[in-house]
């Protein structure tokens, strides 16, 4: 293991209040660093952060439309479901290196982005019985 492999970095992600509160829940229940939830949550939402990535930025769908969504602005969300707030994570370098690719495959514009549309995905999802988060 190559020195300085331990050092870790600080990653802002902006979330929803309701996925901080979740992600606070889960850490105080379990014990969990921020970091693992997110890994956790990226790993959990593998095959669909491209899916994620797109519906943030295009909006709700229309059904029974020939219009594609629009995005909501901001302050829109933000009366409905609140601000979105700062959560930070530790990172190492090969962390970022997936993280990057990760952002590089879906398209994400950012970590944040990518990292908060896992989270939120899923600690904000209902689970399936005998499936907690």
């Amino acid at each position: 293991m190559p020195a300085g492999s331990d050092v870790t970095y600080q990653v802002s992600v902006y979330l929803l209040p309701a996925a901080v509160r979740a992600a606070e829940d889960v850490r105080r229940r379990t014990g969990m660093t921020n970091s693992v939830i997110a890994y956790d949550a990226l790993d959990a939402m593998r095959d669909r952060l491209s899916e994620l990535v797109t519906a943030r930025r295009s909006g709700p769908d229309r059904p029974d439309s020939l219009f594609p969504g629009r995005r909501e602005s901001v302050r829109a969300v933000a009366a409905r479901e609140g601000r979105r707030q700062l959560w930070s994570m530790r990172a190492t370098d090969a962390e970022l290196h997936v993280i990057d690719r990760l952002c590089r495959q879906t398209s994400a514009k950012s970590r944040s982005e990518l990292i908060s549309c896992a989270l939120e995905a899923h600690l904000l999802t209902p689970r399936r019985r005998g499936r907690p988060v």
